[in-house]
């Protein structure tokens, strides 16, 4: 168990991550998922709002990240993505993710995904920098029976080398963290999101304020969806304060200048900024940005960053 009086390295990593971390204590019923998983030959991870979300990560790749070489446990910090489905009437369900490709096989991907007809290519973009191979992600969403999806899906992710295969994750456990170990100002955050620990990283899911409000193709939006901010954290446990974040904030207009000069300031590179959905209400505008550097520094600038969304949804400034 890893104990942040006991590590400080652990005890950096709790800081600069608590905001979007949970035990996960939270419960929702879910649907047969069996033909779903069994298309895409993976388990998936169950997520709030009965959202089944399978991780990605092109683990068939040597990735290097600003130089460095990442093992294979840690490729999934820099090249991910996901699929998520959420079940909406009978036996459909609304499916989006984004796909990590190499721009060699950027074509082919979307080929494959639009055989379906039903599959809605919404968005392509870098959302990183400093990356080898440069890898270019593949938005989409999607409208219809679960295992028919899953199975167009499935063939699609072959041209990337079947992604969503052979990763393990753990939801909310006790032994990242102890959670009264964190300063005041994080601990109220808590249990707002969930943590997840994939392969050798932490991901960590945090919802939009509001976020009953949020729609995608008339579907309530979920963080598990994608419809709001997701942390993968790298972090070094041989010793050290020193942690790689890439971020990615959903934002409404209005916020979008405001957070990106909070993130500048605490030491982040804005890596992209661009919307990810066509048909999202109210429309959001998804900011990636990256940095290196002390645990506690970039832990710092995440919370204001956080806390000045907040504060523009109590005020109504930007409900628009």
């Amino acid at each position: 168990m890893f104990l942040v009086k006991r590590r400080p390295v652990v005890r950096a990593f709790a800081l600069a991550v608590a905001l979007t971390t949970t035990l996960c204590a939270k419960s929702f019923a879910a649907p047969d998922w069996t033909p779903i998983q069994t298309a895409l030959q993976a388990n998936g991870v169950e997520l709030p709002g009965n959202v089944l979300r399978f991780e990605l990560s092109r683990q068939d790749l040597p990735v290097t990240a600003n130089g460095q070489t990442l093992a294979i446990g840690e490729i999934a910090a820099v090249a991910n993505g996901f699929v998520a489905f959420k079940p909406i009437f009978g036996h459909d369900f609304f499916v989006d993710g984004a796909l990590p490709a190499q721009e060699t096989e950027l074509g082919a991907l979307q080929t494959a995904l639009r055989k379906d007809s039903r599959i809605h290519i919404t968005a392509v973009i870098n959302h990183s920098i400093g990356e080898t191979p440069k890898l270019i992600w593949v938005h989409f969403e999607a409208l219809g029976s679960g295992a028919d999806l899953a199975t167009s899906l499935a063939t699609a992710l072959k041209v990337i080398h079947s992604p969503q295969i052979g990763n393990h994750y753990a939801i909310g456990t006790n032994s990242i963290i102890d959670p009264s170990q964190l300063p005041a100002p994080f601990q109220k955050l808590f249990n707002e999101g969930t943590v997840e620990q994939f392969n050798g990283i932490f991901v960590f899911y945090l919802p939009r304020p509001n976020e009953q409000r949020l729609f995608v193709d008339g579907v309530r939006g979920e963080s598990g969806l994608g419809v709001g901010h997701s942390f993968y954290i790298q972090f070094s446990f041989s010793g050290g304060t020193t942690a790689t974040l890439n971020v990615e904030l959903a934002l409404r207009s209005g916020e979008i200048q405001a957070v990106e000069d909070i993130l500048r300031a605490g030491g982040f590179t804005i890596s992209s900024a661009s919307n990810h959905f066509v048909n999202d209400t109210p429309h959001l505008y998804f900011v990636h940005a990256t940095a290196t550097g002390d645990g506690f520094t970039l832990g710092t600038a995440l919370v204001d960053a956080i806390d000045t969304i907040r504060s523009a949804n109590r005020d109504h400034r930007f409900d628009f």
